[in-house]
């Protein structure tokens, strides 16, 4: 789902953080059944906050010429905070300090006609 222009990330790639907030309405289809056959669903809203987080575990870089593909990625840390919303019903996760991070990385690739 493309994120609207008023979300912000907040990247300092060089660091190896970042910050993403979003605030989503969408669809609350009920089920996993009535959802993959788009049925009726009722308005709902998701927010979340994603932190990346430095110390840099390790820094790879990546350049495969045979498929058009480079990259360069930072491993580190990251925490999620987040609710979920409807009429009727709302649940909100934990604090972000009880996540525990075990893979997150941020990258920036090219490929195709940017390689």
């Amino acid at each position: 789902m493309p994120l609207p222009d008023d979300n912000p990330l907040l990247l300092d790639f060089e660091a190896g953080e970042a910050t993403l907030i979003a605030d989503l309405d969408l669809a609350d289809y009920t089920s996993i059944p009535n959802s993959f056959a788009l049925g009726a669903g009722v308005p709902a809203e998701v927010t979340y906050e994603v932190r990346w987080t430095g110390p840099i575990a390790r820094d790879i870089s990546v350049r495969d010429t045979a498929n058009g593909f480079r990259g360069q990625f930072r491993e580190n840390t990251a925490t999620l905070a987040w609710s979920a919303a409807r009429a009727g019903f709302k649940f909100t996760s934990d604090g972000a300090n009880t996540s525990t991070s075990v893979f997150a990385q941020l990258g920036r690739e090219s490929n195709g006609i940017f390689f």
